[in-house]
Formats: structure tokens, C-alpha cells, sequence
């Protein structure tokens, strides 16, 4: 199965956290929605300092990574893209 690799970067820090893997945008932007959502997040408290960027594909039967040339844009508790 194929799996998209993502990661949120904070502006404050200017770092990308470590990366968890979805099925596709729609559901990574939910799971970001949901942490932007509770009150007990730093996302939830500083949303303007968060973004969600997609990195590319992980394959579970091969082990494969493709990354994209430069992490892609996909949203931020604020601003929403391009899908």
C-alpha cells in the first residue's frame, strides 16, 4: 500500500516535526484540523506558527521512499490550498 508521508513545521522554530504517514491529503488535513481543534495543543493555541507540508510516498511492500523536490504546501489551521 501506498502512503503519503507528511510533517508539520513551526514558524517559531523554523523546524519540520517528525513525520506520520496518511492515505491521502484529505485525511492528513482532518488530522491537522483535529489537533488545531483541542484547546490542549500548541498548534490550538499559536495556529498562525503551524503549517502541514507534504514530503511524498512511502511503499509498505517495497520499503520505497519518494520524497518530493522541496516539502509541498497543503495547509494551515488558517489558509487552506490547492486540492
Amino acid at each position: 500500500m501506498i502512503q503519503n508521508v507528511y510533517t508539520i513545521k513551526d514558524a517559531k522554530s523554523n523546524a519540520f516535526a517528525n513525520p506520520f504517514y496518511s492515505v491521502n491529503d484529505a485525511t492528513a488535513i482532518r488530522s491537522f484540523e483535529q489537533a488545531a481543534a483541542d484547546p490542549n495543543t500548541t498548534i490550538s493555541q499559536f495556529p498562525e506558527d503551524f503549517s502541514l507540508y507534504k514530503l511524498g510516498t512511502f511503499t509498505d511492500e517495497s520499503g520505497k521512499f519518494t520524497l518530493e523536490e522541496t516539502p509541498k504546501f497543503i495547509a494551515n489551521p488558517t489558509i487552506k490550498t490547492n486540492e
